[in-house]
């Protein structure tokens, strides 16, 4: 089942002045470690099964955060073999992996090995793919889907800082929040425009997802109301499991910032961040202390633009009340 993989890109054409390797997809830029090819492969091949849970995230929205939630969800409800590389507590590639990525650097050999490794059990995999091009061939119907996101004023104070000191995307040092600000607003960064990659997983049976194994989540409800995030995702994930009141009080206690950030740097896995350069803040509202008054201008009016009020949390349109997972309510 191996396939043969032509190089990934290395340097293609930037964004004006403050760099971006990449290479593109569908039209939309993805990161050079990313081979296009490795998304074919994988859309030609991976049927998910009932076992998989995809975290569909664009970058830096609290991707970390829900893969920590998840893996101590089924940590703790004995849903993970002393063999599963999850089993303690690792979310880093080798235990919860981007699929895109792991078949780009090991090929779809690499990557049916960990889905053997992984039968029969829960196992939990991540992507900042759209939802019109999930990297899949087929998606079982009792494939758990968890699409988080947060303010896109978050969501671009976090990317400005992520990609300025990212060690292979080549975006310059030099580049201001101003400046990446705009790119944001015109939409061509990694992974495509943000508010449209939102909105489509808001209105999944147009891309052939039912709603019903979809969960959506805000970044912003994981970090201020943890108990009831475990609670939902516990519902969505195992609705015929039961976390007692100390398992759920452990669980949130393990998404703390500070916990998660030391716990990694204590027993990182196989996380290759270094916690220190990429755990930032684990606030929600630094935007307001980052962004100038202009900025902030811009980005509420492409929120308006495209979901209906410059102040929306969800996007207008189309959605099943019953997928959005308002933790505040």
């Amino acid at each position: 089942m191996k396939q043969a993989l032509s190089n990934v890109v290395r340097a293609t054409e930037k964004c004006p002045v403050d760099g971006f390797l990449h290479a593109r997809y569908a039209g939309r830029m993805i990161p050079a470690f990313i081979a296009p090819d490795a998304i074919d492969i994988l859309r030609n091949h991976w049927d998910t099964t009932e076992h998989d849970i995809i975290i569909c995230t664009h970058q830096k929205v609290g991707t970390h955060l829900t893969k920590k939630f998840v893996v101590e969800i089924l940590r703790a409800a004995g849903e993970l073999a002393g063999s599963h590389p999850a089993a303690k507590g690792d979310i880093g590639k080798c235990a919860v992996p981007w699929p895109e990525v792991m078949v780009s650097q090991h090929g779809l050999e690499g990557f049916v090995s960990f889905l053997n490794t992984t039968a029969g059990q829960k196992r939990v995999f991540y992507t900042h793919a759209n939802i019109d091009e999930l990297p899949v061939r087929s998606l079982h119907p009792e494939t758990r889907i968890i699409m988080t996101y947060r303010d896109p004023k978050g969501a671009a104070v976090s990317q400005y800082h992520f990609y300025r000191n990212h060690p292979t995307l080549g975006v310059s040092k030099d580049m201001t929040i101003d400046s990446f600000v705009q790119h944001f607003v015109e939409g061509d960064l990694y992974f495509g425009d943000y508010h449209d990659h939102v909105s489509g997983y808001f209105n999944p049976e147009a891309h052939g997802v039912r709603s019903d194994q979809m969960c959506i989540l805000r970044f912003e409800d994981l970090v201020m109301n943890k108990m009831r995030a475990v609670r939902q995702l516990a519902d969505f994930l195992l609705p015929s499991a039961m976390l007692t009141l100390e398992q759920a009080y452990a669980v949130a206690a393990s998404t703390q910032f500070n916990t998660m950030k030391e716990g990694l740097l204590k027993n990182p896995g196989s996380f290759h961040f270094n916690p220190n350069q990429f755990f930032r803040s684990g606030r929600t509202d630094d935007w307001k202390e980052q962004l100038s008054p202009a900025c902030i201008e811009a980005i509420n009016a492409k929120t308006g633009a495209k979901w209906g009020s410059p102040e929306a949390t969800v996007p207008k349109g189309p959605r099943q009340p019953t997928i959005f997972r308002n933790l505040a309510a």
